[in-house]
C-alpha cells in the first residue's frame, strides 16, 4: 500500500522521492491507519522494495485485497499516479469502492468520466476478472487493466517477432473491432510494451508486432496501435505460411494416433499433398486462440466434414459448424463458433465450395487483410 491515513485523519502518500531520513522521521512521530478498515499500519523502509505501508497483523482487509505486492507492482503504481498527475487530471491512489468492496490502483476522471486503471503483477481467475470488470461497469466506471510486461516471453527488441502469451496474459488483450493487442507496462525501463496485431500460431504462441512506448511520450486515453500496412501484412503472411510448413512437417513426424488422427485423416481422405495445401487451408483467422490448435487443422478437418456430409461451403450456417464440432470432439464456444464463421465467410467470398477449389493468391491475400482489420462477424 502507498496510501494511508494519519490520526489526524490527513491523508499520506508515499512517494519514492522523499529520503529515507525523512520517512524515518515521520514513522517516529506519527500513526498510519488503514483507509479502509482502520486498522494500524507499519511504515516499511527497505533497501529492496520502494517504501510502502502493510497491516501491522493479518486483517480481512489486507488478506482481502492486498496482492502481497511486488516491487514492479508498487513501483508501477507510483509511476502511473504520477503520470495522471502530470497531465493535470484528477487522480486517486488505492481509493476505496466500499459499494463495490473493490479498490482499484488508480482512479482517474477525465471529462467527467471515470476510469479504474489496474496495474496486474499477479495472476486473476477469469472469472475474477469479469466480476471486478461488471462491478466497475455497474457504476459506470470504465476498467482498463494493464499488465506487467512479461519480460521473460520478449527477446528485448521491438519489430514483428513470435511471442508466448499464456492464458492469464491473453484475457487482457483489446481489439473488439480489430486486430487484438495487448497494453503491458514495464516500471523498471518506466514504458509501456504493446504487443500489437496479435496473430495466433497455436497453442499460446502467437506473431505480434512489439512496440515499446516510454512512459513520458504515452497520453490518455491511451495510445492505440496501428494496424498492419499492407506491405507489412504480405510479409507477415509469408512469415505465417513458413510457420504452417514446418508445423505440418513437425505434426506428421509427432502424431502417433494413426488413423485415429483426424488431421491426417482428413488430409488422406481429401487426397491433399502436405507440402502443397489449397492456398485458402492454413490461413490466419483472427480469434483462432478460441480454438487452441493451430488453423491448418481444423480447416482441413471442416473441409472433410462437409464432403463427408455433402454440403458446400455456401450452405455452411451455425448449425453446420455447431455439428462439425460434435463430430470433430471440440468445444463449441461463441468465440470459437465466430472464427470459424469468419473462415467461412471468407470461403464464400473467395467462391471456394470444395477441397478442390482454386483461388487467385492476390485476391486470397486481400480478403485475409480486410477480414484482420475488422473482425466482426453478422449471421
Amino acid at each position: 500500500m502507498l496510501v494511508a491515513v494519519t490520526e489526524n485523519q490527513e491523508k499520506f502518500i508515499i512517494d519514492s522521492k522523499i529520503p529515507h531520513t525523512t520517512l524515518r522521521r515521520l514513522r517516529e512521530e506519527k500513526k498510519f491507519y488503514c483507509p479502509q478498515c482502520g486498522g494500524p499500519l507499519q511504515l516499511k523502509i527497505g533497501h529492496i522494495r520502494i517504501p510502502h505501508f502493510a497491516h501491522i497483523t493479518k486483517s480481512r482487509c489486507d488478506s482481502t485485497f492486498s496482492e502481497g505486492e511486488t516491487m514492479e507492482h508498487l513501483l508501477g503504481k507510483e509511476q502511473l499516479f504520477g503520470f495522471f498527475r502530470s497531465l493535470e487530471l484528477r487522480v486517486e491512489l488505492e481509493s476505496y469502492l466500499p459499494e463495490l468492496r473493490q479498490r482499484p490502483d488508480l482512479l482517474v476522471n477525465k471529462n467527467d468520466s471515470i476510469y479504474a486503471i489496474e496495474f496486474q503483477c499477479s495472476p486473476i481467475h477469469h472469472k475474477r476478472l469479469m466480476e471486478r470488470n461488471q462491478g466497475y461497469l455497474q457504476k459506470k466506471i470504465m476498467p482498463i487493466w494493464i499488465p506487467l510486461t512479461p519480460v521473460n516471453k520478449l527477446n528485448g527488441t521491438k519489430g514483428f517477432q513470435k511471442v508466448t502469451l499464456p492464458h492469464q496474459l491473453q484475457q487482457f488483450a483489446c481489439g473488439e473491432n480489430g486486430p487484438k493487442f495487448l497494453m503491458t507496462y514495464d516500471p523498471l525501463s518506466k514504458q509501456f510494451v504493446y504487443l500489437s496485431n496479435l496473430i495466433h500460431l497455436k497453442g499460446i504462441t502467437f506473431f505480434s508486432k512489439v512496440i515499446p512506448l516510454p512512459l513520458f511520450r504515452q497520453h490518455f486515453p491511451f495510445y492505440l496501435p496501428k494496424s498492419y500496412s499492407t506491405d507489412e501484412f504480405s510479409k507477415v503472411l509469408k512469415a505465417y505460411h513458413l510457420f504452417i510448413k514446418h508445423f505440418l512437417r513437425s505434426r506428421v513426424l509427432l502424431s502417433r494416433k494413426g488413423v485415429n488422427d483426424l488431421f491426417l485423416r482428413s488430409v488422406y481422405e481429401l487426397r491433399l499433398n502436405l507440402e502443397h495445401l489449397p492456398s485458402f487451408l492454413g490461413v490466419p483467422i483472427c480469434g483462432n486462440e478460441a480454438l487452441k490448435v493451430c488453423a491448418v487443422e481444423w480447416q482441413t478437418e471442416l473441409m472433410y466434414f462437409i464432403g463427408l456430409c455433402g454440403i458446400k461451403v455456401h450452405a455452411i450456417n451455425r448449425a453446420v459448424i455447431s455439428d462439425f464440432f460434435r463430430w470433430s470432439n471440440r468445444i463449441c464456444t461463441e468465440d470459437a463458433l465466430l472464427t470459424v464463421l469468419r473462415f467461412v465467410r471468407l470461403l464464400q467470398e473467395l467462391g471456394v465450395e470444395n477441397a478442390e477449389s482454386s483461388v487467385k493468391q492476390p485476391q486470397l491475400e486481400e480478403l485475409l487483410y480486410r477480414q484482420f482489420l475488422a473482425t466482426n462477424v453478422k449471421d
